[in-house]
């Protein structure tokens, strides 16, 4: 005879067995989503690893930030490490100045906790593909924990891909290619370079003696608008406004603009206002330089003008895509990239540039047109990052300058210093719009191209954002003894199928040795 009560407590002590054998099994704490790092379950990491592992993470984090990477690139790069070393329950807390790193210590009631402050940072798409490989090889397991820390220590003592004389030739090669991308001629290409030349070289002397950012913005605005006054003055035969626009171009803070998008588009609300207000400092440093030189060119009765870009035309192509190409490529050397990224931004960078000149034509809308093309450039960065096993930062970065709006902030500018404040504006909002509309195209074409997962649970189909690899989903870490739904037949079919009822005390070592 059946008995319900029975049947009833049966069923109840056989799933507390299972649920006491699975407590056990090695776990994913937080998962990255359409990352390039493989997902490695490990085994739990012996107590006495604990502190290194730690030490490990913090390290990791710490140089990611401090190279340039997002908030969440940090925190799915930090998570990535950690479940390959065998931390089973880890979290991690990315702001502006500090990573944080929270460990579960087995048989203790309190997790084991660090953090790292970073005060300095120095944006270098060299040391960041090292760092992406890093956790490629421990995730993939070519890399051991010991090697993986030696490896690290090696990133920390590398010196710069380029020596500083390079890098200031690289910086006078942007803003002479972007005076040449705006219809500019020769003469003016090297007038520019060797003002933004002169002006680097300042602006690291300067900056040696602690001078904030801002400072060395206004500085360098405002020096190479008085050189574009001074050419005025002396009536030579360029377009002086050209001048201006490289130089602004160069000093705009577009690596904290990219950032800032990136971090509110991901859920990292205190990270991007932070990058927020320090991308409005910058461009407020910019903005007051420019505005300086102007007032003072008033007052000793030179009249600038602004000379509007050379229209669009077939003939022209050739000459603005080759610009443009350096212009990216340019930047991709300042920012210390590999050479043999070199090529794909150039091609990138001018692609981009000739297609906004003909969506612009058709759309009427610049902001759209910025748009759009920067949805195909982080679709084609992300795929060639993905090929070469770099991260999409390096390729789509450099990619976008060509279509930052340097010339519409010295218009604006302008009509701003000549009584037209509603103009300047109305232009200072157009340029806004415009750097805005490039940092979300080349964030959702890097998610675009991203192959959507299916089979996750609702509590898992939060979007996280694109990562300096792609996009990521960071999944709030649940210990195995709280996880809601019991699984039931179909997951264990499909562990089957994939072949997880294999040992997997044998998949990885635990920890990093002492």
């Amino acid at each position: 005879m059946h008995d319900p009560a029975t049947a009833g407590m049966r069923n109840r002590l056989r799933r507390a067995a299972g649920a006491a054998l699975r407590r056990d099994e090695p776990v994913v704490s937080q998962r990255p989503r359409h990352s390039p790092y493989p997902i490695r379950t490990a085994t739990h990491a012996d107590d006495r690893d604990l502190r290194h592992a730690l030490d490990f993470l913090l390290r990791l984090g710490e140089l990611l930030l401090r190279s340039g990477a997002g908030s969440v690139d940090v925190e799915a790069s930090i998570v990535a490490s950690a479940t390959a070393l065998g931390l089973e329950d880890v979290e991690v807390s990315v702001t502006y100045t500090q990573v944080l790193v929270s460990v579960a210590v087995e048989g203790s009631g309190a997790p084991l906790t660090d953090l790292r402050i970073v005060r300095v940072r120095a944006v270098d798409h060299n040391r960041l593909v090292a760092l992406h490989q890093l956790v490629l090889g421990l995730t993939e397991g070519s890399l051991t924990p010991d090697a993986a820390y030696l490896r690290l220590n090696a990133v920390v003592r590398a010196p710069k891909r380029y020596p500083r004389w390079v890098v200031s030739g690289a910086w006078g090669a942007l803003a002479a290619a972007v005076a040449v991308q705006l219809g500019g001629g020769w003469l003016l290409a090297l007038l520019t370079f060797a003002t933004t030349v002169v002006i680097d070289r300042l602006g690291r002397r300067l900056a040696r003696r602690n001078l904030p950012d801002f400072y060395l913005n206004f500085i360098g605005a405002a020096l190479v608008t008085a050189v574009a006054v001074a050419l005025t003055g002396m009536g030579a035969p360029v377009q002086p406004g050209l001048v201006v626009a490289g130089g602004v171009v160069l000093l705009l803070p577009g690596i904290a603009l990219l950032g800032a998008v990136q971090d509110a588009l991901t859920g990292f609300m205190v990270t991007a206002s932070a990058r927020a207000m320090e991308v409005v400092l910058l461009a407020a440093g910019i903005t007051g330089g420019v505005a300086a030189a102007l007032i003072v060119a008033r007052q000793v009765g030179v009249t600038m003008t602004v000379t509007p870009p050379a229209p669009f035309t077939l003939a022209g192509l050739p000459p603005r895509f080759l610009s443009a190409g350096v212009v990216a490529a340019a930047m991709a050397v300042g920012l210390y990239a590999t050479m043999r990224l070199l090529p794909a931004v150039f091609l990138l960078g001018g692609f981009g540039w000739v297609a906004y000149l003909g969506l612009d034509q058709v759309l009427s809308s610049p902001s759209m047109a910025r748009g759009v093309v920067a949805v195909a450039i982080g679709m084609c960065g992300q795929a060639i990052a993905s090929r070469r096993r770099l991260p999409a930062l390096a390729v789509v970065l450099p990619a976008i300058v060509p279509m930052l709006p340097g010339l519409t902030i010295y218009s604006a500018m302008l009509q701003i210093t000549q009584g037209d404040s509603r103009g300047g504006v109305s232009g200072l909002l157009l340029a806004a719009t415009e750097s805005l509309a490039l940092a979300a195209g080349a964030i959702l074409g890097e998610f675009l191209l991203q192959p959507l997962r299916r089979g996750l649970s609702r509590s898992e189909r939060r979007y996280a954002g694109p990562r300096m690899v792609g996009p990521a989903r960071v999944l709030v870490h649940r210990s195995r003894r709280d996880h809601g739904p019991r699984r039931g037949p179909a997951y264990r079919r499909s562990r089957r199928n994939r072949g997880d009822h294999t040992d997997h005390r044998d998949s990885v070592g635990a920890g990093l040795p002492g």
